[in-house]
C-alpha cells in the first residue's frame, strides 16, 4: 500500500479508534487488516486524503460493531491490563497504564453512538459536520451525544477508585 495515502501516524490513530470500539487488540488489529486490505482493492475510488481517511473511519467503525455483536451477542467486553511481560519493568510505565486501563474502561462502557461518537471525534481528522455524516446524525444530535458521552465519562472517572 502506497503510505503517501495513508501515513502510519494516521495509521496508528485509526488502529487507536478501532481499539476504543472494541475494547481488544486482537480483534482492532483483525478490523485493521480487513479494512486495510478493502481499502487497497478500492483506492482509485478516494480522490482526496478526507474521502480516505471518512470511509475508512466508517468500514472501522462498521466492522468494530459487527466484530462485536458477533463474539459477545453485544455485551459488553471490558478492555484489560497488559500482562507484566507486555508492560515492562518500569514502575512509572505501570502505574500510566494502571490508568488508561481505567480511561479505557469507562470508555468502553459507554453505550453506542455515544462511544463512537466521541472515538472519532477525538481522532481530530473531521471537522463536527463531517463527524455527523460520517454517523449518520444531524448536527443538534451529534453535539448532545457528545455533551452526554463526555458527561458520563467524567462521573464514571470522578467515582473510580484511585489506582495503587
Amino acid at each position: 500500500m502506497d503510505h503517501a495515502l495513508l501515513p502510519s501516524a494516521t495509521l496508528a490513530e485509526f488502529y487507536r479508534f478501532a481499539l476504543l470500539l472494541t475494547g481488544r487488540p486482537q480483534i482492532a488489529e483483525k478490523v485493521m487488516a480487513d479494512t486495510l486490505d478493502e481499502v487497497e482493492s478500492q483506492l482509485a475510488d478516494f480522490r482526496t486524503e478526507n474521502n480516505r481517511q471518512a470511509w475508512l473511519a466508517g468500514r472501522i467503525r462498521q466492522r468494530c460493531l459487527r466484530e462485536h455483536a458477533a463474539t459477545n451477542g453485544g455485551e459488553t467486553l471490558s478492555p484489560r491490563l497488559l500482562r507484566a511481560d507486555e508492560a515492562g519493568d518500569d514502575p512509572g510505565a505501570r502505574v500510566l497504564e494502571i490508568e488508561a486501563f481505567i480511561v479505557a474502561q469507562h470508555f468502553h462502557a459507554l453505550p453506542e453512538p455515544e462511544r463512537s461518537a466521541l472515538a472519532v471525534f477525538y481522532l481530530d481528522l473531521f471537522t463536527p459536520g463531517e463527524i455527523a455524516g460520517l454517523l449518520k446524525m444531524r448536527i443538534e444530535d451529534l453535539a448532545e451525544t457528545l455533551a452526554d458521552a463526555r458527561a458520563k465519562l467524567q462521573e464514571g472517572l470522578r467515582t473510580a477508585p484511585s489506582p495503587p
